[in-house]
């Protein structure tokens, strides 16, 4: 392998000694057989919505977030976990202390949603193409409702939602991003 690389580099420097373009091609062509393959790779994004309520009172947080999903998309997975301060004790009504999210695909199909309004385990579901996902912008949508305070932080709701996509992706070697 060694003597092949010699070769390779002595081969490319007698080349770009030669004068016109043709030598350039030649050389560009040695230089290229001495890079290793592109390979398929994975690449990861995520949207992630968190929220503690520290207000003594009732309180509301809404948030609409995007993400775009194509064809090189292979998987979407969604992470959730909701608590609430004495839900084992103080049942809620669903419509004081809740949280509502819905997760809608680009054709405006609901995919995921979760309404709770007492501790919810930390879930996690999968989406996958089925044969293919709607291509285009999903939105998550989240509406909360909740209480805490802030003196002591010991009571106080709150939630996480971690979506995380996975596209296929060329990852060339030396270069830092997939493409």
């Amino acid at each position: 392998m060694r003597q092949r690389r010699v070769l390779a580099v002595l081969l490319t420097a007698l080349l770009c000694s030669m004068s016109g373009c043709l030598s350039l091609i030649a050389a560009r062509e040695t230089v290229e057989s001495l890079r290793p393959e592109a390979f398929e790779s994975l690449d990861y994004s995520k949207i992630e919505i968190a929220h503690t309520f520290t207000v003594a009172s009732i309180d509301e947080f809404t948030n609409k977030s995007t993400f775009i999903v194509d064809e090189s998309t292979t998987e979407v997975r969604i992470y959730f976990k909701a608590s609430f301060s004495f839900s084992d004790t103080l049942p809620s009504d669903n419509n004081t202390r809740y949280v509502r999210a819905t997760l809608t695909d680009a054709d405006g199909n609901i995919v995921w949603e979760q309404d709770v309004s007492a501790d919810a385990s930390p879930l996690e579901d999968r989406l996958q193409p089925n044969p293919t996902f709607a291509e285009g912008e999903w939105v998550l949508d989240v509406k909360a409702r909740g209480w805490g305070e802030s003196t002591f932080g010991f009571v106080q709701d709150n939630f996480n939602i971690l979506i995380t996509v996975t596209n296929t992706c060329m990852q060339y070697p030396l270069v830092e991003d997939c493409s």
